[in-house]
């Protein structure tokens, strides 16, 4: 679906991409990376806003650099800042959008899709957060897109916004085929919702895999301890024998890396430290998921 080599791009005296390469397949990819590693810099290099400095790539095996109308009916996308006409009614802004793509998809489809029908002739200043993204998403597929991109689709969104978007790309994958191209900060959503993910840092993929993939190569023996202080058991076992890289994670979470030592070992030694300090241990457990993958990818 998306195959580019050797990107570069230097923005004045910082260099933004730096021989980025990467195959993306169709179905929910999830780029990864800090601010600043270049992921919205390769998202518009790839939807023709900007030209890379040397390198090459397609997207649909249409050229990045000559074939970006081309490109561009393909696809749809969400930038992270949304801009809509807030005097418009969502209805109306949606058929301006169709005319534009010539669409054979109404509004009051698309905005059945992305569950937005009671909002149809609400101006779209009156809308919530949560809203405005569904809108954006509906504004993505209206032109029937291959390829939806999103960059940072769930930003300023209380959890249950976060989940709704979330379920909504899944949901569309599932019944529609549509395939998702999404940059965000927050692991646990690339996590449920993605099949393959990128990490990005300093320009340069540094990582590149299924989620289940990475997820078990980089926390195959990194573990959760879940207790009632978190701090003062932290500077405890923190000279253990067998354990490496612990990290306060939370009020009550301490993560650590079992190295030579089993579990059970470590444990039982854990769980004797906590006792003979009065800290209760509520859980040891594995640590697996994509947030402890990407500490052990990006350290």
């Amino acid at each position: 679906m998306i195959s580019v080599s050797k990107l570069y791009k230097d923005f004045k005296m910082v260099r933004a991409l730096d021989g980025l390469s990467l195959d993306v397949d169709r179905g929910i990819f999830g780029l990864i990376g800090p601010n600043g590693a270049g992921k919205t810099t390769l998202i518009r290099i790839l939807v023709g806003l900007l030209r890379p400095d040397s390198g090459k790539g397609q997207v649909f095996g249409f050229n990045i650099k000559s074939d970006s109308v081309s490109i561009r009916r393909r696809i749809g996308i969400l930038h992270e800042k949304p801009a809509f006409p807030g005097n418009m009614e969502v209805q109306d802004y949606l058929k301006k959008v169709a005319m534009i793509y010539n669409s054979n998809k109404t509004s009051e489809e698309i905005l059945s899709i992305v569950s937005l029908s009671d909002a149809e002739h609400r101006k779209i200043g009156d809308l919530s957060a949560g809203m405005l993204q569904r809108l954006g998403i509906a504004q993505a597929l209206i032109g029937q897109p291959d390829l939806v991109i999103l960059d940072e689709p769930t930003s300023n969104l209380d959890v249950s916004g976060r989940d709704d978007i979330v379920s909504l790309i899944v949901e569309l994958y599932n019944e529609f085929d549509v395939s998702f191209f999404i940059s965000s900060h927050v692991l646990s959503e690339l996590e449920r919702a993605c099949h393959q993910v990128a990490f990005i840092k300093a320009g340069r993929i540094v990582e590149l895999g299924s989620v289940l993939d990475i997820i078990d190569a980089y926390t195959k023996e990194v573990f959760k301890i879940i207790t009632s202080d978190s701090k003062s058991l932290f500077s405890a076992i923190s000279n253990v024998k067998g354990i490496s890289q612990p990290r306060i994670t939370g009020a009550n979470a301490i993560t650590i890396r079992i190295e030579e030592r089993s579990i059970e070992d470590i444990r039982s030694e854990i769980e004797k430290i906590a006792y003979s300090m009065g800290v209760q241990i509520y859980a040891i457990e594995k640590a697996a998921t994509l947030e402890n993958a990407y500490r052990g990818i990006m350290d």
